[in-house]
């Protein structure tokens, strides 16, 4: 794909000459041959004429993709937008990568097509051996890599919750490190605040009532502010669920905060899902079960 073409659309609307946006990066004659699409530039020379436009690698390629995704980027983004529990488009978006992966194989497509078919076995079957034995190279193969990148943690955050909880706690401890690293970049927040709350299901649903508290009371004092409504909602209703099983106050109020905030927003299915998620993890069956541990 050549970007030549965009550049010159860009550079004009910047006001650039040929002469002043290649200038101390690139001769002239050359930066004019590829925007004539006659030569490629390295991609040094790339970005550096990237930053010179204020304009990302990842816009440009959206914009010579005619205002869209490429094919590979639009089902990675589906992935970690998609609502894993809607079965429907999770066999969409599995099918889309199997069609993808007749044409092409591609590993980040094929983690794509396994992450949908763990989530719909898990859906179907209820059984979570299943799921995770499905996405199990994927984690044996992220575990490995000496240095993760943002699309690898987005990837482990999505599978976290299939795995042993002193495994993920290690992996979050380790993933929340790395993003510190990031911490000026684009979504990095939010995606530290997706591991927090995560995290904080897993030690649920292992009864670590404490420290899950811990978690999140550390994740709203930290980064309330850049939290969506639902996902401010979501840690009123963990924090509630904490307190209620380690019989501390505050349960019902936190809860009252949670309904209030999404009843604001006329999000009444997030305030029936956070309602079921409640009552599960307070049932008394729940507690009579932890007492037998």
């Amino acid at each position: 794909m050549h970007f030549g073409k965009e550049f010159k659309k860009i550079r004009k609307n910047r006001t650039y000459s040929q002469t002043e946006l290649a200038s101390g990066i690139i001769s002239q004659s050359t930066y004019s041959k590829f925007e004539a699409g006659i030569r490629d530039v390295d991609a040094s020379i790339y970005l550096q004429l990237l930053h010179r436009l204020n304009i990302s690698a990842d816009e440009i390629d959206y914009i010579q993709n005619g205002y869209s995704y490429g094919q590979k980027q639009n089902l990675i983004h589906k992935l970690f937008s998609i609502n894993y529990n809607h079965t429907e488009h999770l066999r969409s978006l599995k099918r889309q990568a199997v069609d993808f992966l007749e044409e092409q194989y591609d590993q980040d497509i094929k983690n794509v097509y396994l992450i949908c078919e763990a989530f719909i076995q898990l859906y179907d079957t209820k059984d979570i051996e299943v799921a995770k034995n499905i996405v199990g190279p994927i984690w044996e193969s992220v575990s490995k890599y000496g240095q993760w990148y943002l699309n690898d943690i987005r990837i482990i955050n999505t599978i976290l919750f299939l795995f042993p909880v002193d495994i993920a706690i290690k992996f979050t401890e380790t993933v929340l490190v790395r993003l510190d690293t990031y911490k000026d970049f684009r979504d990095v927040a939010r995606l530290k605040i997706a591991f927090k709350i995560n995290l904080s299901l897993l030690l649920i649903k292992n009864k670590n009532y404490v420290k899950a508290l811990t978690i999140i009371v550390d994740s709203l004092q930290c980064d309330k502010k850049k939290m969506n409504y639902s996902i401010l909602a979501l840690h009123f209703s963990r924090e509630a669920i904490c307190r209620a099983n380690i019989q501390r106050e505050g349960s019902a109020e936190l809860l009252e905060k949670a309904r209030q905030l999404l009843i604001l927003y006329d999000d009444y299915d997030y305030w029936e899902r956070i309602q079921l998620e409640f009552n599960y993890y307070t049932s008394p069956e729940i507690k009579r079960d932890d007492t037998r541990k």
